[in-house]
């Protein structure tokens, strides 16, 4: 599938360990992982629940949001708005340059808005 070959380039642009495509509903549209035991669907499921919320928290301010980045201790979470109904998220290690990521993460949410038509 085409978009997981997007996912897997942008993981390998960005230093990413894995990445996964995600609709409204949790559903997995794609994932790529470089870790066996990484399980992007469910850190997607999880994390596209973040997104609608900080989404429903900046429209009820008058604003949008297109990307969050999650920093813990150990690592980072890039989520990325696709068009309305779908997220990208990115499950990174802690060092990974922030701005880097969020670079190739636009441009590969360009090439997936440009395969969904």
């Amino acid at each position: 599938m085409i978009f997981t070959e997007i996912l897997k380039s942008l993981s390998e642009r960005a230093g990413a360990q894995g990445a996964v495509m995600i609709d409204k509903d949790g559903e997995i549209v794609a994932s790529w992982s470089k870790v066996a035991d990484l399980d992007m669907e469910l850190i997607g499921a999880h994390y596209e629940i973040v997104l609608d919320a900080a989404v429903e928290a900046a429209f009820g301010c008058g604003g949008t949001v297109s990307s969050i980045t999650i920093s813990t201790d150990t690592a980072k979470i890039a989520i990325l708005a696709i068009k309305e109904e779908y997220c990208l998220v990115l499950a990174l290690d802690r060092a990974a340059p922030s701005g880097k990521v969020m670079l190739e993460a636009a441009r590969a949410v360009e090439t997936i808005k440009e395969e969904m038509g």
